[in-house]
């Protein structure tokens, strides 16, 4: 649109002047002439007109009664007024009644009016160009606007869709409780209600080896032994299940009383009471220290239960009658103390690894001798360590044996 010429109604009702300014003109603007007031608002009605120059001195309406209209009709043109210089009045009165660009006197110069033009042509163009802007503002506003409501709805529908899924999640997990809290005291009322029995069938037993060791049989003493085992299994089973559950609860760490522990001999006891085990299978325990006394801050029961888990796995998982290893070996490690229990057995998958610590988990490698298997001591060793302050991790590969590693802090003086 720059290119585009601006229109100029050119009002006087001397004819010369209107030739002339026509004349001059005409190449740069597209020009409008009236030789009357009526005639000039004729073309008004009828044409788009950017600029208005009227003469003062005209018959039946002055050029400030004129521009005066034209400011009511026509308020974005742009108008200069024509006087003499004795028309002191007119130009005041064109000035605070007209909204006038400029007044040039008369006879005008043909370059003073061609500056006045230029400037007033800009002038307009500029009015316009602010006019198209607050147009275009108002526009983007007003999209701007309707794409935030439209934006503030469509939270408003997510965010009562969220709610309504929290509401049902939350049902959900209720409901999930009250079955989770009906299955622990299921568990709880069976397991406590399977230990007496099995504490019967145990004193039944040591009363019949008791009695009637010397007259059993080779085979009634296998059968025995085997009773014995199983029911060795079935209290592990009973005591492991009650560990899980009250991890689960409410016994913290802050509920017990940590002491100074020297696992140098906590894991040499623990290590004796496995030698038997261990030598039916042909296992050879090894028990590596690099001092005679290691002392870490903690629970004797806790970490009793955590060795006794771990070791009793590696044996669990060893190679059966091959004359097999597991190397248990404690060191310093800075401000720690590190316990690893090494075994030769199958060793661990990559999916193994993943699930170790989890509860209930079974592993791709199974026990050598038909020992049972809960899936819950390494998810116990796990929570009992961490409730310790300490970690446990493990590594291995397959058919090359399993590493279980257990890192706690060094006793502080």
């Amino acid at each position: 649109m720059e290119n585009q010429k601006h229109s100029i109604l050119y009002v006087d009702d001397e004819l010369v002047n209107l030739n002339v300014f026509k004349a001059t003109f005409r190449r740069d603007y597209d020009i409008f002439t009236a030789n009357s007031a009526q005639e000039a608002m004729e073309i008004l009605r009828q044409q788009a007109i950017d600029l208005i120059i009227s003469d003062q001195r005209m018959p039946k309406m002055t050029g400030v009664e004129f521009l005066k209209w034209t400011l009511a009709e026509y308020p974005h043109a742009i108008r200069i007024i024509l006087t003499g210089f004795s028309d002191t009045e007119a130009i005041i009165r064109a000035i605070n009644e007209c909204d006038i660009h400029r007044y040039i006197t008369k006879p005008w110069d043909i370059e003073e009016m061609r500056l006045a033009l230029k400037k007033a042509s800009e002038t307009f163009q500029l009015r316009r160009d602010n006019v198209q802007l607050l147009a275009d503002l108002k526009e983007a506003k007003e999209l701007l606007e309707q794409k935030v409501a439209e934006r503030t709805k469509e939270v408003i529908r997510q965010k009562e869709e969220i709610e309504l899924k929290n509401q049902i999640l939350e049902a959900q997990n209720s409901k999930l409780q009250e079955l989770d809290n009906e299955r622990n005291s299921i568990i709880s009322m069976i397991v406590h209600d399977l230990q007496s029995p099995i504490n019967r069938i145990s004193g039944l037993l040591e009363l019949l080896e008791v009695e009637g060791k010397n007259n059993f049989n080779h085979n009634q003493l296998t059968y025995m032994e085997l009773l014995r085992k199983s029911i060795a299994d079935a209290s592990r089973h009973i005591r492991n299940l009650l560990d899980t559950k009250a991890l689960e609860g409410d016994n913290s760490i802050s509920q017990v009383v940590l002491s100074k522990i020297d696992l140098i001999q906590l894991i040499g006891r623990l290590l004796e009471s496995y030698k038997e085990q261990a030598s039916r299978k042909q296992v050879v325990l090894n028990y590596e220290t690099s001092h005679q006394e290691v002392y870490i801050k903690g629970y004797e029961d806790y970490l009793s239960r955590i060795f006794d888990n771990l070791i009793s796995n590696a044996i669990k998982f060893s190679p059966k009658n091959v004359n097999s290893n597991v190397f248990i070996k404690v060191k310093e490690n800075g401000e720690y103390v590190r316990v690893s229990v090494q075994d030769e057995g199958q060793g661990l998958s990559e999916e193994d690894k993943k699930n170790l610590f989890k509860k209930f988990q079974k592993l791709s490698a199974r026990p050598t001798n038909g020992e049972s298997s809960s899936g819950l001591g390494l998810s116990i060793v796990k929570s009992l360590t961490e409730q310790l302050q300490g970690r446990v991790w493990a590594e291995g590969e397959p058919k090359k044996g399993a590493t279980f590693i257990v890192e706690f802090p060094k006793y502080s003086y």
